[in-house]
């Protein structure tokens, strides 16, 4: 018998992490989340004055504050980076997803992958099935530029030592000025928030290699364990020491 309470699944653009549901605090993050209740309805709002909303499918929009509250029931989140797309599609608290004709099988699949039976990259298949049933498209948006794409892939091969933004933009022939208007217009985001979001992904990809907690944290770049944790919590509205609980499989992407 699997005696992981969780199970965190990462690859290039999306996360995805099955077991039992932590109530968390109000947070936002870069990363578009799909979130099923697999075997009840948890409760969810998007502001602190909102009431609670009870909902088996939910999709919260990239940096859309939210909490949960589950009551230990267990769930599926799937994190997707749509650095691509225009304007993302709002929150939605309920969900038609799950009424899919595709989502019978992907709830099959999560199934299976809240065991520990499937792959890695049956995961990677089971989490574009998940976003295939959604109103979500990723297609890279017209005109987007080239450089920015560029950009993005120089992050991704350097995880917690990615260059900073003179030097991201020297390498595409941009100055630091036009670099860093273009990347928040492109991407809807500033390039510090992504930088962010990606050592925080890099923090936990240390973690499942076997780091210890002040390890991951250096080798993601950030300046010590409190620095991190500060960062892990106000993002995903837990602390850090719940990836310890978790079985973790990554894919590094090729450089």
């Amino acid at each position: 018998m699997n005696r992981q309470h969780s199970h965190l699944f990462l690859w290039r653009g999306r996360a995805l992490v099955l077991g039992p549901g932590i109530d968390s605090r109000f947070h936002a993050h870069f990363g578009t989340q799909l979130t099923w209740g697999l075997d009840a309805p948890f409760q969810a709002r998007l502001a602190p004055d909102q009431p609670w909303t009870t909902t088996r499918a939910a999709i919260f929009a990239s940096n859309q504050p939210h909490q949960i509250h589950c009551d230990a029931t267990q769930l599926a989140h799937l994190f997707v980076e749509l650095p691509q797309r225009a304007q993302g599609a709002p929150s939605v608290l309920l969900a038609a997803y799950d009424s899919a004709p595709g989502f019978l099988q992907v709830q099959a699949g999560l199934a299976q992958a809240r065991l520990g039976r499937l792959a890695l990259s049956q995961v990677e298949q089971l989490g574009q099935q998940w976003l295939d049933c959604t109103a979500l498209v990723e297609p890279p948006q017209p005109g987007f530029d080239h450089r920015i794409s560029q950009a993005l892939a120089l992050i991704a091969a350097q995880p917690g030592q990615a260059p900073n933004g003179a030097a991201l933009a020297a390498a595409v022939h941009l100055s630091a000025s036009r670099f860093t208007h273009l990347f928040r217009q492109q991407t809807g985001l500033s390039l510090s928030r992504y930088l962010l979001w990606s050592r925080l992904l890099a923090a936990v990809e240390a973690v499942g290699r076997g780091d210890n907690m002040t390890h991951a944290a250096h080798a993601a770049g950030f300046a010590d364990l409190a620095h991190m944790s500060r960062t892990f919590r106000h993002t995903f509205g837990v602390v850090p020491s719940e990836l310890q609980k978790m079985a973790i499989a990554f894919k590094r992407e090729e450089k």
